[in-house]
């Protein structure tokens, strides 16, 4: 009898889904209904409130980690892997946006290199640093992790930047790493990690062309000394200090970022 309130619950919120979009949903319900097809046989809606409860956000459930979303009662790991799909397969979306008929990603530009970052870092949950090598053309050959942290840490280290450009080839880095707080402004370690890989790249003749750091929509560029926001059609470019005091009427110095590499 249970079975049968809880799946006639599934296909009516399916097919409100069907009617009316996901516009119509409050999180906890679109949760609820993607959790439908990972669990044939569960009131789901009880799950979906303890997982936002657990996470935050919607956003903090489809980002969060396997082993962290299995501590959650009634979430096994079909389920867990499930939701973390729907994170990844959302930043792999914004990354193909990115490329040209090719299949290229050519970053020559801060703004570039910022949309870049930010798709790809923004819905990590750990602090994280990568290594993006480029070619003459600043077109993407690779990018591989250099290393990945905890909630606030992680280490960058400059050896194992420049072992990577020669292996690849890389004709110039670009590094990135990402502040799980959300908050793009570098600490005197980003500044003193940023010297000390660019000095590690000279030294077998590669170019560090700029160091991104991640905070949510944003990310902050040590080649151009500027906040950078992603979210809109236009980026949106702050001075630290104006970005640090939320001024977003000031000035805006977009030619800069704009600029190539």
């Amino acid at each position: 009898m249970t079975e049968s309130i809880h799946s006639g619950h599934r296909e009516r919120i399916r097919e409100q889904y069907q009617k009316t979009g996901a516009q119509s949903f409050l999180d906890h319900q679109f949760l609820e209904l993607l959790l439908t097809y990972a669990i044939p046989r569960r009131d789901t809606n009880e799950l979906a409130h303890a997982l936002l409860e657990r996470f935050g956000s919607l956003e903090g459930v489809v980002t969060a980690e396997i082993g962290q979303l299995l501590l959650v009662d009634g979430i096994g790991e079909s389920a867990a892997v499930f939701l973390r799909m729907q994170g990844d397969l959302y930043r792999r979306l914004q990354l193909k946006k990115q490329e040209d008929a090719r299949g290229n990603v050519r970053l020559s530009s801060p703004v570039a290199a910022a949309r870049y970052a930010v798709s790809l870092l923004s819905l990590s949950t750990y602090e994280t640093v990568i290594a993006v090598c480029l070619n003459a053309k600043k077109v993407v050959q690779s990018y591989e992790t250099v290393q990945s942290g905890t909630l606030s840490e992680a280490q960058i280290y400059p050896r194992t930047v420049a072992e990577i450009a020669l292996l690849r080839r890389a004709h110039g880095i670009l590094l990135l790493h990402n502040h799980p707080s959300g908050d793009p402004t570098p600490s005197a370690e980003d500044v003193e990690a940023t010297e000390s890989v660019r000095a590690a790249l000279q030294s077998v003749g590669v170019q560090l062309f700029d160091h991104l750091v991640v905070g949510g929509q944003h990310a902050y560029s040590f080649s151009t000394r500027a906040v950078i926001g992603t979210s809109g059609a236009e980026p949106e470019v702050y001075s630290l200090a104006d970005y640090q005091a939320h001024r977003a009427d000031q000035p805006r110095t977009v030619k800069r970022v704009m600029e190539q590499y």
